[in-house]
């Protein structure tokens, strides 16, 4: 008869002890204790993050309140001294753009149709044609009135020999008047037989009327140029005006010999 063989002591362990049961309860809490670690070491990255985003930008420092800037480490002289190299920049930046303004409104007004010549005025013209003097002034239509010349209307001009002298007098926004000056008669010249009235430069006016109280002047040939006709005007313009109008003839033969005879039944000279 076999004897029975014995067991071992792993097997009769096994047998005589039981399994503990599974705690449940405590490995959930060991996985949220894990899950709380892990969130608590995610918060500074998102913090970190943020911080960063939120900086200011580059070159300029968010001053905490009660924080000790550089400006605040200043003595009070240096702290006035920065404010007034502030002050003058912003005033030579004010002038400046005032600057730029006007040089931008002399450009508008100069180079754009806003002041152009509409409406051309003449005046002080009584022996010349009005219309024929505002015919020859046409090509200023257009013109801004800041760029109108002189020069261009003296040349305009030229053709009338009456025009002693103009002014040119803008009146915004689109009139441009020409005050001219007309040449005065001095004297009675007979050249060829009539009589013509003639002013001190020598320049023919018109015929002289008989109704013409104007000093005689006997030469020969034409005014302009002649010596003899430049020393009686010299003596003409020095007369007082009140004698002026009574002298009837001068006869200049030379600048030191000159003669007047004046009007009535005298006949002095």
């Amino acid at each position: 008869m076999k004897r029975p063989r014995p067991l071992s002591s792993k097997s009769s362990a096994q047998r005589t002890l039981p399994k503990a049961p599974v705690n449940v309860t405590a490995i959930e809490a060991k996985r949220q204790e894990k899950a709380e670690r892990l969130k608590k070491a995610a918060k500074p990255a998102v913090k970190a993050k943020a911080t960063k985003s939120q900086q200011p930008a580059r070159g300029r420092k968010a001053s905490k309140p009660g924080k000790v800037t550089a400006f605040t480490r200043l003595t009070p002289e240096a702290k006035r001294f920065v404010g007034a190299t502030k002050r003058r920049k912003v005033t030579v930046a004010i002038v400046v753009a005032a600057f730029g303004l006007l040089g931008s409104l002399i450009l508008a007004t100069m180079f754009t149709p806003l002041l152009a010549v509409q409406n051309l005025e003449v005046t002080g013209t009584s022996l010349l044609n009005r219309a024929a003097v505002i015919k020859a002034l046409k090509p200023q239509i257009g013109t801004p009135l800041p760029m109108v010349s002189e020069k261009t209307i003296s040349d305009e001009l030229s053709a009338f020999t009456l025009v002693e002298s103009f002014a040119v007098v803008s009146l915004p926004p689109h009139t441009l008047r020409v005050a001219i000056s007309e040449r005065q008669p001095i004297c009675i010249v007979t050249v060829g037989g009539l009589d013509y009235l003639y002013d001190p430069a020598g320049v023919r006016i018109s015929a002289a009327k008989a109704t013409d109280n104007y000093p005689r002047i006997a030469i020969v040939g034409d005014p302009k140029g002649s010596p003899e006709f430049s020393a009686a005007i010299d003596v003409l313009l020095a007369l007082p005006a009140n004698l002026l109008s009574q002298v009837a003839s001068v006869d200049a033969k030379t600048k030191d010999d000159v003669s007047m005879q004046l009007r009535g039944y005298a006949g002095q000279r």
